[in-house]
C-alpha cells in the first residue's frame, strides 16, 4: 500500500467483456456513482480512475498498482471481475479488493461459501454501494493503511472473511450491520456534471441514467423484490435535466442516437412526464437521443402511457407479465393487470401507432406447457407489439438459489455461457456463466425445448410486427396470432430449405449450449478447438437474437412466402367458393409484397438503401389506418393500381449507421443490435403515395393527422 502521507490510489471498474463485441455497453453509472461519492467525501485525499475495458485496466494495474480496487459483480462479469482481482494482488499484494452488485445471495451461509470460493476478493459491499465504500476507504484511512488493522473488525454494509483464515477450515465471516438506504439521493454527486464520466465519452458507449432507485413490488425472480429496495426514493428535476443537456451536447458530437434508462418502473411517478419533456427537448436540440430504452412500471398504466405519450415512438410501454396464470403468480408473489385492462391499454397504443412490449419467462414455479401456451395467446391477442419470453435464470439473491425452494418445485437446471461473456486475458480463458432452470415438477425438459421453439418464432416472426399485416388478416378469418404461429410450426417440413436449416440449428445449439455442471462447461470451452468455435461466434451467443437475426436477414422473403401459403391453406379449409378463394389469393399476395417490401435491408449493412416502390391493387394502407376489420378487396385502387413508395428517413439512416459502426455487422454484432433498439418496428421503411412528397409510418396515426417525415435520398 502507498505511503502515509500519499493519495489513496483507488480503481473502480465496471469491466465488460470485448472479446467479439463489447458486452456491457454502457456508460458505468454504478461506479460513477461510488466514484463521485468517494471523492465528494475524500477530497484530494482520494485519487480514482475509472474503467470498463478489461485490457485498460490490466495496463493501469501493471503500470501503477492501486492501493484499493472495486469492481462490479454480476451474472455477466462475475469471474472476469475475480480474475481482475487476482491480476491486482499480483502486482499490489496488500491491495485491498472490493467487489460489490446484485450477484450475491443473501445469506451469511451462502455469502461465506461465495467468499470463499472468490479467494482474490477481501470485501463485499452490500447493495447500494456508495456508504459501503465510504465506509471502507474510511477505515483504510483509520487504520493508517496498515492491511492487519482494516480486518480487525466489521465494517458497516459490507461482509468479508478475515484474509488469515481464508485458507483454513475455520473461517472467521465477519459481517457489519445493514445500512439504510440513501433517501436524499441528490448527496451522491452527478458523474456527469462533475465531468468523472468524461473520458467514457468515446463512440463505443451508450449513455446510462437514472432519475431514481427503488421498486415498490416483491417478485421472487427478481433481485430488487427484495424488501430492502421497496421504497423509492429520487433525484431531483433540475439534475436529471442538467445531466440530458450535459449528455444531449456531447452525443451530438459523437452521433450517438440511444439512451438506457436504469429506473425499474419509468412513467409511474409525475416526475417522469417531466424527464420525458427534458428527452424531447434534448432531441430537438442536439439529435439525441432517438430511442430510450428502459422498463415501465408494473402497474398505473393509464398514468404510463399518458407520461410516456410525450416520447412518442422513441419509447415502448413494457407489459411485463412474466406468467399470465394465478397460481404461478401466487407463487412468484407477483400480482398483473387484468387481461381485459391489458387489451384496452395495447389497443389504446395501437390506435396511437405506439408499439407495447410484453414479458414472459419460461419454467417458473407451477407453471405447465398448456399453462404457459395458455397465456401466451392471451398475451398475443391482448395485441402487444412484442412479447420476449425469457428462460428462468436461477440468480442470486433470489428464492432460486435457495435448495428447499428449489426442492419444493423440482427444479433440475444446467449451466450456459452468458451470451458472449468470454475472453482471454493476460493468458487466461476466461468465462462467465448462468445457471438456468430447464425443468420443474410441472414441465418436462422436452417441453421446455418445445417452449424455445415456439419463443423463437414469437420473436422472430410476431414481435416488432415485420409481419403484421399477415396477423392482421388471419384475424379476420379469426385465426388468432399464437395459432397461427403454432400453425408456421407444425408446418415447418413445408418450409423453404433456408427455413429449416435455421429452424434446425437452433433447436441443436439450444440443446448444445447446456451443461451439467459449471466444470464441465469450463473444460470444454477451454480447449482451443472450442474456443476457437466461441471467438468465430458458432457458439456461446444469444440464441433467440442470432435466429432472429438470422431469420429476418437470411430467410425474410422466404418467410413472407410460407406465410402467404399457411394463411391460404387455412383458410381454403373453411372456405368453399372457388370464387371467393381467388380473391383471398389475391389479398394476401398483396399483403406479402407489402412486407416485403417494408422490411427491405432491414439489419442488412449492404442493403440498397434507396427507396423502393411496388405497385397494388389495394389499398394497405388505408385498410391498416382503419383497423383491418374489413376484407382488403374493399380497398380497391383503381383497375390500373397505385404504386406505394418506401424509403429510409435522415434519421433513420443516422441511427443504422450509428449502431452499425458501434456494434459491427457480423450475427452477433446484429443480435446485440436487435436488443439495441427501443422496437425494431422503427427500422421498418417508411411510406408514401405515388403522388405525395412527404413520408410516414405505417401505423402511427395521432387523430386525423399521419406523422410525417421529411424525404430522403
Amino acid at each position: 500500500m502507498s505511503k502515509k502521507n500519499d493519495k489513496l490510489k483507488i480503481f473502480l471498474g465496471d469491466i465488460t467483456y470485448d472479446t467479439i463485441i463489447l458486452v456491457s455497453d454502457t456508460i458505468p453509472l454504478n461506479i460513477g456513482f461510488v466514484a463521485s461519492y468517494l471523492k465528494k467525501t475524500f477530497g484530494n485525499e482520494v485519487e480514482i480512475s475509472l474503467f470498463k475495458y478489461p485490457n485498460e485496466i490490466i495496463e493501469a494495474i501493471k503500470s501503477n498498482p492501486p492501493d484499493m480496487i472495486g469492481l462490479s459483480n454480476y451474472s455477466w462479469n462475475s469471474n472476469l471481475s475475480e480474475f481482475i482481482a487476482s491480476v491486482a494482488k499480483k502486482y499490489n499484494p496488500n491491495v485491498i479488493t472490493v467487489q460489490g452488485g446484485t450477484n450475491f445471495p443473501y445469506d451469511d451461509e451462502s455469502q461465506k461459501k461465495f467468499l470463499s470460493d472468490r479467494p482474490s476478493t477481501d470485501i463485499y459491499t452490500i447493495l447500494e454501494g456508495e456508504q459501503s465504500c465510504t465506509n471502507i476507504v474510511r477505515r483504510i484511512f483509520d487504520s493508517d493503511k496498515d492491511r492487519k488493522k482494516i480486518f480487525d473488525k466489521a465494517i458497516d454494509g459490507c461482509v468479508f472473511i478475515h484474509p488469515e483464515t481464508k485458507h483454513s477450515n475455520t473461517q472467521k465471516f465477519i459481517k457489519g450491520k445493514m445500512l439504510d438506504r440513501i433517501k436524499d439521493l441528490n448527496e451522491i454527486p452527478s458523474p456527469y456534471l462533475t465531468g468523472i464520466f468524461d473520458k467514457f465519452f468515446d463512440g463505443k458507449l451508450t449513455p446510462f441514467l437514472e432519475t431514481n432507485r427503488g421498486c415498490p413490488f416483491t417478485c421472487s425472480f427478481c433481485h430488487t423484490g427484495n424488501q430492502y429496495h421497496n421504497k423509492v426514493n429520487k433525484f431531483t428535476e433540475d439534475r436529471v435535466r442538467d445531466e440530458i443537456d450535459y449528455v444531449g451536447k456531447r452525443a451530438q458530437k459523437l452521433g450517438i442516437t440511444n439512451l438506457h434508462l436504469a429506473d425499474v418502473n419509468f412513467g409511474m411517478y409525475e416526475q417522469d412526464r417531466r424527464t420525458c419533456e427534458f428527452l424531447v427537448r434534448s432531441k430537438e436540440k442536439y439529435g439525441w437521443p432517438l430511442m430510450v430504452m428502459g422498463t415501465t412500471g408494473k402497474n398505473k398504466k393509464e398514468l404510463v402511457i399518458d407520461i410516456t405519450n410525450v416520447l412518442g415512438d422513441m419509447f415502448s410501454v413494457n407489459m411485463a407479465t412474466q406468467s399470465m396464470d394465478e397460481q404461478v403468480l401466487k407463487n412468484i408473489k407477483r400480482k398483473n393487470i387484468k387481461l381485459e385492462h391489458m387489451t384496452e391499454v395495447n389497443e389504446h397504443l395501437r390506435k396511437e401507432g405506439r408499439s407495447t412490449h410484453g414479458e414472459l419467462i419460461m419454467t417458473l414455479p407451477g407453471e405447465t406447457k398448456e399453462s404457459f401456451i395458455s397465456g401466451l395467446n392471451n398475451m398475443l391477442n391482448s395485441n402487444v407489439s412484442s412479447v420476449c419470453i425469457y428462460t428462468l435464470m436461477m440468480l442470486y439473491g433470489t428464492e432460486f438459489k435457495d435448495p428447499a425452494y428449489r426442492k419444493e418445485f423440482g427444479y433440475k437446471s444446467k449451466f450456459r455461457i452468458v451470451p458472449l461473456n468470454f475472453g482471454e486475458y493476460e493468458g487466461q480463458k476466461l468465462f462467465d456463466y448462468e445457471e438456468a432452470g430447464i425443468e420443474s415438477n410441472t414441465l418436462s425438459f422436452d417441453e421446455y425445448l418445445y417452449l424455445r421453439a415456439l419463443a423463437l418464432l414469437v420473436e422472430s416472426l410476431h414481435n416488432d410486427r415485420p409481419y403484421d399485416e399477415f396477423f392482421r388478416y388471419a384475424k379476420l378469418f379469426d385465426i388468432q396470432p399464437a395459432t397461427m404461429i403454432k400453425t408456421l410450426y407444425d408446418n415447418i417440413s413445408g418450409a423453404s430449405e433456408n427455413i429449416k436449416k435455421i429452424i434446425q440449428e437452433f433447436m441443436d445449439e439450444t440443446k448444445g449450449e447446456l451443461w451439467d455442471t459449471e466444470q464441465g462447461l469450463l473444460n470444454h470451452y477451454k480447449e482451443e478447438e472450442n474456443y476457437a468455435r466461441l471467438k468465430r461466434g458458432e457458439v456461446g451467443g444469444n440464441l433467440i437474437y442470432k435466429y432472429k437475426s438470422k431469420n429476418l436477414i437470411e430467410t425474410g422473403l422466404d418467410w413472407a412466402d410460407f406465410f402467404e401459403e399457411q394463411i391460404f391453406k387455412k383458410i381454403e379449409e373453411m372456405e368453399q367458393s372457388t370464387a371467393s378463394l381467388k380473391t383471398i389469393k389475391s389479398e394476401i399476395s398483396e399483403i406479402s409484397a407489402f412486407c416485403k417490401l417494408k422490411i427491405n435491408g432491414l439489419l442488412n449493412v449492404n442493403a440498397n438503401t434507396k427507396p423502393v416502390e411496388g405497385n397494388f391493387q389495394y389499398d394497405v394502407l388505408k385498410w391498416v389506418d382503419e383497423g383491418s376489420k374489413k376484407r382488403l378487396s374493399e380497398y380497391k385502387f383503381s383497375p390500373s393500381g397505385e404504386n406505394i413508395f418506401f424509403q429510409y428517413t435522415n434519421d433513420q439512416l443516422s441511427m443504422r449507421d450509428d449502431l452499425f459502426e458501434r456494434y459491427g455487422t457480423d450475427i452477433n454484432a446484429l443480435s446485440k443490435i436487435v436488443t439495441r433498439v427501443s422496437s425494431l418496428e422503427t427500422q421498418f421503411r417508411k411510406v408514401r403515395y405515388n403522388d405525395e412528397n412527404n413520408l410516414r409510418d405505417i401505423y402511427k396515426k395521432v387523430g386525423e393527422k399521419f406523422v410525417r417525415y421529411a424525404m430522403s435520398g
